[in-house]
């Protein structure tokens, strides 16, 4: 989408823009700033002052300058006076060498005269480009003056930035629907010979978007969420998504290796579908992503929102603890133990808490060092702590990894921080065992791992959950310590689980726990829990992590 106004141009390009003092020019600038301009441009937004028109106040126009600084974009506001709208425009267009003239329209397409006289005031190294309130471009031409002046007799009024009066005849509507089918801007604004003249059919794209999609979008924008990528640029720094550059699929998203024109190494994940759910994974995504600063977090670099492509850009590790499980020592496999539960302890102590849903070994990806980093926030959320989920309904969006998700946001829709505490355990067994999470049987069933270790985790045989590719090469103290908080975070109620500061605080400083799991075994309980698996009061409340 505007692939061929957002190309990169030699020299940096100046946008003079005409604003009438209402709403509409408003909507029109943030819209262009949004659409058409890039990192590095200067904006000229100008406002022609009519001798008996009322008194414009330019202060209006700046609520877009944070827009402007994140995309480092040099904008002005100037107020002219004069007879004419056109003549004024064309003047600052010759005087500051400006490619792209910018006026707002109504929805109705204007008159084919007033755009020719508009046409031949300006250079052909300058772009007429009309723009409607909701961001489609209804013209985009070259100007045909063959001239230097910066004066002409011929003069357009301002009925491009306001509603037409008129009613368009439905000849010249076709007429300029013609004009329309095979435009494209001009590569350089240098050299007037490689000027072409046509609209791309991708600028029709902005008429089709909701006022809450393109609201979403301008706020990544304010926000500056990363780089926004066109698909083009993604598709040939993928060699137009090739099999070679494939590195891992999921259920909703593909990812690909990627590299960019400046020889960064990236990730694109490349959503599957372009359905209203998919959107909100993209968007859930970027938002989430684009607040977040861990290094046990993927780090968001761009993201790329097109008709064609929505896309998520983040810094590139090829392989995930699902793939390098078995290869991976006993020392490996505590780090990665350790780092993501500071990943999750992040996640969980911001106000307000960010729950992420899908924790699993696919979704945790290592360094070359084994460094792990949580990816894929797609299903993640905040967690509004106020708002409650019945247990008698079964709620529609439930999201996540069969094996992994916890019994009371399976059953009943219940998130909070404590299904990720769930997860995590799950991910503690995958280290302990070195097998999946679900696994197939030669009846080709699907067979749980949490079914199958919680029993030996409650009793004296859980030396047989040990991995047996570790050939016995392990600390026997700190694979005590990862079974009991394996165990502690499997535990049903939820409110009996620990919480991921209080699992850090295990891993940390193991010997008060192992000498009170030695001391409470003698006693028939282990930390507060009985062997029967009932808790001895709220042991793991929120309360006791502080």
């Amino acid at each position: 989408m505007f692939s061929l106004l957002r190309s990169r141009t030699v020299k940096k390009r100046m946008i003079v823009v005409g604003l009438k003092d209402d709403n509409s020019s408003r909507e029109v600038l943030l819209r262009l700033l949004n659409l058409v301009v890039m990192v590095g441009d200067s904006v000229l937004a100008v406002h022609v002052q009519e001798p008996d028109g009322c008194v414009f106040d330019p202060n209006t126009f700046y609520i877009h300058e944070d827009l402007c600084k994140s995309k480092q974009v040099d904008f002005q506001v100037k107020v002219c006076t004069g007879n004419s709208y056109i003549v004024a425009l064309s003047h600052l267009v010759r005087t500051n060498f400006a490619t792209i003239l910018a006026l707002g329209c109504s929805n109705f397409l204007p008159e084919e005269p007033k755009v020719s006289n508009c046409l031949r005031t300006l250079p052909p190294t300058c772009t007429l480009l009309v723009m409607d309130s909701s961001g489609r471009i209804l013209i985009q031409m070259a100007g045909t003056s063959q001239q230097g002046s910066s004066s002409t007799k011929k003069v357009l009024r301002s009925s491009l930035s306001t509603p037409s009066k008129s009613t368009i005849s439905d000849q010249s509507a076709r007429k300029v629907h013609q004009v329309k089918k095979s435009l494209s801007l001009p590569v350089s604004s240098a050299s007037p010979s490689n000027i072409q003249t046509g609209i791309s059919e991708n600028c029709k794209m902005p008429s089709l978007m909701s006022q809450k999609l393109f609201q979403r979008l301008a706020t990544l924008d304010i926000k500056g969420s990363g780089r926004r990528f066109s698909s083009e640029q993604l598709k040939h720094a993928t060699n137009n998504f090739g099999s070679g550059f494939l590195i891992g699929e999921g259920g909703h998203s593909m990812v690909y290796r990627a590299k960019l024109e400046n020889d960064q190494a990236v990730a694109v994940k490349v959503l599957k579908t372009m359905k209203k759910s998919s959107e909100d994974f993209f968007f859930r995504e970027v938002e989430i992503l684009s607040s977040l600063n861990h290094e046990n977090i993927v780090r968001l670099i761009g993201y790329c929102y097109s008709q064609d492509l929505q896309a998520v850009v983040c810094n590139l590790l090829e392989c995930s603890l699902k793939q390098r499980l078995n290869q991976l020592e006993w020392s490996d496999r505590m780090r990665v133990a350790i780092h993501v539960a500071k990943a999750l302890d992040y996640l969980h102590s911001s106000s307000p808490p960010i729950i992420h849903r899908d924790v699993k070994s696919s979704n945790i990806l290592l360094s070359d060092n084994c460094q792990p980093q949580l990816s894929d926030f797609g299903a993640a959320t905040v967690h509004q702590q106020t708002k409650k989920t019945s247990t008698h309904e079964r709620p529609f969006d439930v999201v996540g990894t069969f094996g992994y998700m916890a019994p009371e946001y399976m059953m009943y829709g219940i998130i909070d921080e404590k299904i990720d505490v769930y997860s995590y355990g799950v991910v503690l067994l995958e280290l302990i065992t070195g097998k999946a999470a679900i696994q197939t049987n030669q009846a080709s069933q699907r067979e749980s791992l949490v079914l199958w270790a919680k029993s030996l985790l409650d009793s004296s045989l859980c030396e047989c959950l040990i991995d047996p590719f570790l050939d016995e090469d392990y600390d026997k103290d700190e694979m005590a310590t990862m079974m009991t908080v394996a165990r502690l975070c499997l535990l049903d109620p939820s409110s009996s689980r620990p919480t991921m500061k209080m699992i850090l605080q295990l891993f940390e400083e193991p010997e008060p726990w192992v000498e009170m799991q030695i001391k409470k075994k003698k006693e028939g309980f282990l930390d507060g829990i009985s062997l029967n698996g009932e808790s001895e009061s709220s042991h793991f409340d929120e309360t006791d992590s502080t």
